[in-house]
């Protein structure tokens, strides 16, 4: 055996980020994230636990990237829908419709990532806590933008922004363990246009 032959084989095999981030996202959301460990992810994807850590640097590296992940795929989607300029109910179907989507077809799990991470933030390092914080923040946040937008159209109801900003956070967790808990889609969509319609001002729907 020659020294070319000794240094290829020694050499660490490439790590495939994107399987990783992809498989531990999938597990943390059929499993929950506190039960799943980087040996079960290394399992899954052959990736050696060296090499995971050389690239995510801890157990709390995976999980934030995974979050990072998950912002873009379900996160996302929900502030485009309410930063885009349409009336306020337009808007409240259009994320109840995004909300109550076939997970099934789209081969995703049941529930919310980031609602259950939320709830097992005690159990998380603190990479992914400061992300999580950020993106509820986030979330507050546009949803407040978009309440606001929608009292000066005349399109909200006479209920405070950043309580409004909470009730609507806080049904679609409520809509998102319902999902999980095996709650057919046409209830929660049922459930969540019994919420929302309250925060529709009256003379604003009368009017279309």
């Amino acid at each position: 055996m020659n020294e070319k032959s000794i240094s290829a084989r020694g050499r660490p095999k490439k790590l495939n980020r994107d399987q990783v981030v992809q498989t531990a996202l999938l597990q943390y959301w059929l499993d929950g994230p506190a039960n799943v460990s980087i040996n079960d992810i290394c399992k899954l994807t052959g990736a050696s636990k060296p090499s995971v850590y050389r690239e995510f640097g801890s157990d709390d590296g995976l999980k934030k990237s995974a979050l990072d992940a998950y912002h873009s795929l379900a996160i996302k989607p929900v502030i485009e829908i309410l930063e885009t300029d349409q009336h306020a109910s337009d808007t409240i179907e259009a994320l109840i419709g995004f909300i109550t989507q076939d997970r099934t077809r789209l081969g995703l799990p049941q529930g919310c990532l980031f609602a259950m991470m939320r709830a097992q933030s005690k159990q998380l390092g603190p990479s992914t806590c400061a992300k999580l914080s950020q993106m509820r923040l986030e979330l507050l946040n546009t949803y407040s933008a978009w309440i606001t937008r929608s009292k000066l159209r005349g399109e909200f109801a006479d209920i405070p922004t950043d309580i409004a900003a909470l009730f609507f956070d806080a049904q679609h967790g409520g809509a998102m363990r319902m999902q999980r808990e095996g709650v057919s889609n046409d209830d929660v969509a049922n459930v969540l246009e019994i919420a929302f319609k309250m925060t529709v001002a009256e003379a604003s729907t009368s009017g279309r």
